[in-house]
C-alpha cells in the first residue's frame, strides 16, 4: 500500500546503443502519475471506495501509509476509481459478448437453433407432490377460517393443483430492478460561506460529491413540482439455492447481456427461468422480448409492488381514508391467494357514491389483466418456502449503490455513479482480488452464508 521508488533497468548492445528499456514492461503513465499496485486498486478502489466518500477514504489511504504530506488527493483517487469501475464494465460487455458467440447467440441475445435445441430439451425439476398436496390443504383450511366460501376454496386448490412449484435447488431466480441516484449539474455554486465550509469539514462531505444547494434545488424542496434528474442502476441478483451472484450496468438491455451470459456459463437454462419483477410494463416487455426463445419463462409479480400499487391507486380513486382501506382489505386478501378474477368483480362492483376518480379504478382493473399471467397464490409459494418478490435485488441495490450513493448532499456523473457501483458488485461477489491480479471476473456463484 506504501509508495515505493525504484530504478529500472535499459539493455544495450555492443556498441552502447539501447535495444531494451525497462519501462517498456510498465503500463505508459502520464506525467505525475504512479504506477496502480495491486494493492492499492484492491484496498482504495475496490474495498474503501466502495465503502466511504472519497475524501474519508484519501484521509485514510494517507494516515495509513504515514503520508502526511503529498499523498494521494482526493481528484486523483475519484479518477482512478472512475477508470477501474468503466474497466470492469468494458470487461463484462467483452466478456458477455465472447460467451454468447460461444455458445451460438447472437448480439442481441438470440438464439440460433444448435443453441437452442438442449433448452428446448430440458426439463422442470418441481417439488415433490406429496409437499404441495400437504401445504395446499393447509393454505385451504386458512380460507375457511378467514370466511372464503367453499367455492373460492375450491378455485384455489384447481389453480394450485394445476401451478408449477420449482425445486430452488434446481431452478434460476433472476430479481432486476433500478436504482436511482441524484444527477450532478453541470455546474454547481458552491457556498463560500464560513457556516458551510465548516458543515462539509465536520460532516466529512466529499466536496467531488457533494452538491450544494442553489436556486433550482430550493425549488424544488419548496414544492415547484419539478423533479431532480437522476442518474439510473441497472441491478440484477441470480440465485440458486444458497448460491448467488450479482451484477450491475448503466441499462436494463446491458444487464440482461450480462445474466444471458452467466446462465449460459453456468448451464442454467435447460431448466427453469424465474424473474421477480415489480410490475412494470416497459420492463416485462423488455425481459420478454429478450427470452421469449426460452419455453420455460415465467415473470413473477413482486408481492410488496402489488400492494403498493393498489394502495397508491385506492387512494387517488376512494373519497378518503377510510374507504380506501374498507375496499383494500379483501382486495389484498384475493390477491393474496392467487384470486385475480375475483379481485377484478370486486373492482367492479365499488360503488359510484364511494369513488371520485373511476379511471383510478380501469387502471387498476387492466394492471391485473396484464399482469394475471404474474400472479401466484403467494400465501401457498410462502408456506414452501419459495420466493414471493424482489426483496433479494432491493437488499442488492442497497449493498452496492444505495449505501453508498444516496448520502445527504451527494449527486453524481452517470459515469462515476456507474463505475462505483461496479466496483461494489465486485466487492459483493468477493472477487476482487481475482480482478486486480487476473484481470478478470470469474462468472461463478457465491455462497451466501461464506
Amino acid at each position: 500500500m506504501g509508495r515505493f521508488d525504484f530504478g529500472l533497468y535499459e539493455a544495450v548492445d555492443a556498441a552502447g546503443e539501447v535495444v531494451c528499456l525497462g519501462e517498456a514492461y510498465f503500463p505508459k503513465r502520464r506525467a505525475r502519475e504512479w504506477h496502480k499496485t495491486e494493492g492499492f486498486r484492491e484496498e482504495a478502489l475496490c474495498l474503501e471506495a466502495s465503502q466511504r466518500s472519497y475524501r474519508a477514504n484519501a484521509g485514510h489511504l494517507n494516515r495509513y501509509r504515514r503520508q502526511w504530506q503529498e499523498g494521494t488527493p482526493v481528484t486523483t483517487l475519484q479518477d482512478n476509481a472512475q477508470k477501474e469501475g468503466a474497466r470492469v464494465l468494458d470487461f463484462l460487455e467483452r466478456h458477455s459478448q465472447s460467451v454468447l458467440q460461444a455458445h451460438g447467440f447472437d448480439g442481441p441475445g438470440q438464439p440460433n437453433e444448435v443453441a437452442l435445441a438442449p433448452v428446448k430439451a430440458g426439463a422442470d425439476r418441481r417439488l415433490e407432490a406429496g409437499k404441495v398436496e400437504k401445504e395446499l390443504t393447509a393454505v385451504c383450511q386458512e380460507m375457511v377460517k378467514r370466511g372464503f366460501s367453499p367455492a373460492e376454496i375450491a378455485a384455489v386448490r384447481r389453480q394450485g393443483a394445476e401451478a408449477v412449484y420449482e425445486d430452488p435447488a434446481h431452478c434460476a431466480n433472476v430479481f432486476i430492478d433500478d436504482v436511482d441516484v441524484k444527477k450532478q449539474k453541470p455546474h454547481r455554486r458552491r457556498a463560500t460561506t464560513p457556516t458551510t465550509e465548516a458543515f462539509a469539514t465536520s460532516e466529512g462531505i466529499d466536496s467531488t460529491e457533494a452538491d450544494v444547494p442553489d436556486s433550482s434545488s430550493s425549488a424544488v424542496a419548496s414544492g415547484s413540482g419539478k423533479s431532480r434528474p437522476k442518474v439510473a442502476n441497472t441491478v440484477a441478483r441470480i440465485e440458486q439455492g444458497s448460491k448467488r451472484f450479482t451484477l450491475s450496468g448503466s441499462g436494463l438491455g446491458q444487464v440482461l447481456r450480462f445474466v444471458l451470459a452467466f446462465l449460459l456459463h453456468n448451464h442454467l437454462l435447460s431448466g427453469r427461468l424465474h424473474v421477480f419483477t415489480d410490475g412494470y410494463k416497459s420492463l416485462q416487455q423488455t425481459i420478454v422480448a429478450c427470452f421469449a426463445w426460452h419455453p420455460r419463462l415465467w415473470l413473477v409479480l413482486d408481492w410488496y409492488h402489488l400492494v403498493k400499487k393498489f394502495k397508491e391507486d385506492l387512494s387517488r380513486a376512494c373519497r378518503g381514508r377510510t374507504l380506501r382501506n374498507r375496499h383494500l382489505h379483501p382486495l389484498v386478501r384475493f390477491l393474496w391467494y392467487g384470486m385475480v378474477t375475483e379481485a377484478r368483480q370486486y373492482l367492479e362492483m365499488i360503488p359510484a357514491e364511494d369513488l371520485k376518480d373511476r379511471a383510478s379504478i380501469e387502471r387498476l382493473e387492466n394492471y391485473l389483466e396484464r399482469n394475471k399471467g404474474s400472479i401466484p397464490c403467494y400465501a401457498l409459494r410462502g408456506r414452501l418456502g419459495l420466493p414471493n418478490g424482489s426483496s433479494r435485488v432491493e437488499s442488492a441495490n442497497n449493498e452496492v449503490t444505495a449505501r453508498r450513493q444516496k448520502r445527504n448532499g451527494m449527486s453524481w456523473s452517470k459515469v462515476g455513479s456507474h463505475a462505483l457501483t461496479a466496483l461494489s458488485v465486485l466487492v459483493c461477489n468477493r472477487c476482487q482480488g481475482i480482478w486486480v491480479r487476473k484481470h478478470t471476473i470469474p462468472l461463478q456463484f457465491v455462497d451466501k452464508a461464506a
